[in-house]
């Protein structure tokens, strides 16, 4: 029975791995629950749906316009006159953007909308022309092509005009956020630039002692990571919208104020943002003539060359330091989850997650035991192989040889048979002389 013990305690109680793929185990049956009792967080979800957006967009202005009024205050300015300075130019930055540029951008969009069915119907006489010029792809494959198309569209009529009448809902019900948003983002807004400093060790003091000056250092460097990465991007963003709107002007695209507007928002998606928004500006121009898709090219490339030499490294000072492949990986799979707000919000979400990730493994580390060296390991690290015959002596050993000691003091001259010299022995004459004194 003791045996038995011994071997239930020295491979399962006393073994860390067990220990960890027990905890895994148990882990992976928690979150096999959740998903059982999803239905009891529904409520929690609608109430979040209603409440994050204000938060998120006051979030974004926060890391936006933080470091004006920190810039303000530096000048003797008080927080709060700097917080209603700053609010008095975005202000009038949007009223004088509004004035100036939403009436062209207004007329383009009711052009392209007027002019819709004979854009369209250029584009396909295009498509035509370009299909009867190639050879790859035969006519009646195209035709066949064409006729799954319609036969998938018109299976899914039915579906598509329910599908159309709960999108009206939810349009309806978009346009609601939108509103609260903008209604609420600016109040919030106010008082994360007023009082945003007092967050942290609030939030801080929540937890044990011990556990404070970690999670000080994790909140601060969230808040370098996000705060870096939001204003690279919309600055970036922000610069790329004004110079395809300049450029498409220039060269006079049709729609290009518009084109340009769309390329904004769209590059706040890394990688594939300015690839889409040259996609309608390459049809556009294709469509008017081989010379204007040449010039739109060439915006594109001055574009490209502006913002990734100029722009990129002068705003983006701070590197989530992410490899392109997981950013790639984070894009496609927030992209799946979340849509277009897991594509925006996914990387610096992520970032935050993978420095929580990183304490814990740290934590774990130091708890765990499993990442320390072994003294023995330690010990061979440091010692020393003997030299092999015929290799050079060491320096100290050298050094050695010549003063007769080693490094610790002791003597390396082997003994002699001869006795050492004693002290010379007083003679008679000598003594007799000491006591007559």
């Amino acid at each position: 029975m003791e045996s038995k013990r011994t071997w239930f305690y020295r491979h399962f109680i006393n073994s860390k791995f067990a220990v960890a793929a027990f905890n895994l185990l148990l882990g992976l049956l928690v979150i096999w629950v959740f998903t059982k009792i999803a239905w009891i967080f529904e409520p929690v979800l609608s109430f979040l749906g209603i409440v994050a957006p204000p938060f998120v967009f006051a979030g974004i202005l926060f890391y936006l316009l933080n470091p004006v009024v920190n810039w303000l205050q530096r000048l003797k300015i008080p927080r709060v006159w700097a917080i209603l300075i700053v609010f008095i130019g975005v202000l009038a930055i949007l009223v004088f953007a509004i004035a100036k540029l939403v009436p062209p951008i207004e007329q383009q969009i009711t052009n392209l909308v007027t002019n819709w069915p004979q854009l369209w119907n250029n584009f396909t006489a295009w498509l035509t022309d370009l299909n009867e010029k190639q050879t790859l792809i035969s006519e009646s494959d195209l035709n066949h092509i064409g006729e799954e198309i319609t036969a998938a569209l018109s299976a899914k009529q039915s579906a598509l005009i329910t599908g159309t009448l709960s999108g009206i809902q939810s349009v309806v019900g978009a346009v609601g956020n939108v509103v609260i948003t903008v209604a609420t983002a600016p109040i919030i807004l106010f008082f994360m630039l007023k009082d945003g400093e007092k967050f942290p060790p609030l939030v801080i003091n929540l937890f044990p002692v011990k556990l404070r000056t970690s999670l000080h250092q994790m909140l601060h460097e969230m808040n370098q990571k996000v705060g870096s990465y939001v204003q690279g991007q919309i600055t970036v963003a922000i610069a790329v919208m004004i110079m395809f709107m300049l450029g498409y002007t220039i060269i006079g695209l049709r729609f290009g104020l518009v084109f340009g507007l769309i390329a904004g928002p769209l590059n706040l998606i890394p990688y594939f943002g300015s690839a889409l928004a040259m996609v309608p500006a390459l049809i556009v121009g294709a469509m008017t003539s081989p010379q204007m898709l040449i010039e739109v090219i060439a915006v594109f490339f001055v574009e490209w060359l502006l913002e990734t030499q100029l722009i990129s490294p002068l705003v983006m000072g701070s590197k989530l330091e992410m490899h392109p492949i997981t950013i790639v990986v984070v894009l496609l799979t927030a992209g799946n989850l979340f849509g277009l707000v897991g594509v925006i919000l996914g990387i610096p979400g992520f970032a935050v997650l993978k420095i929580v990730a990183v304490r814990m493994f740290r934590w774990y580390q130091q708890v765990s035991g499993l990442y320390e060296e072994t003294p023995a390991l330690a010990d061979g690290q440091n010692q020393t192989p003997p030299p092999s015959d015929g290799a050079a002596p060491h320096p100290h050993d050298s050094a050695a040889a010549k003063t007769g000691r080693t490094g610790d003091g002791t003597s390396t001259t082997p003994p002699s048979d001869s006795p050492a010299p004693s002290a010379p022995i007083p003679s008679s004459k000598s003594a007799s002389k000491k006591e007559h004194k």
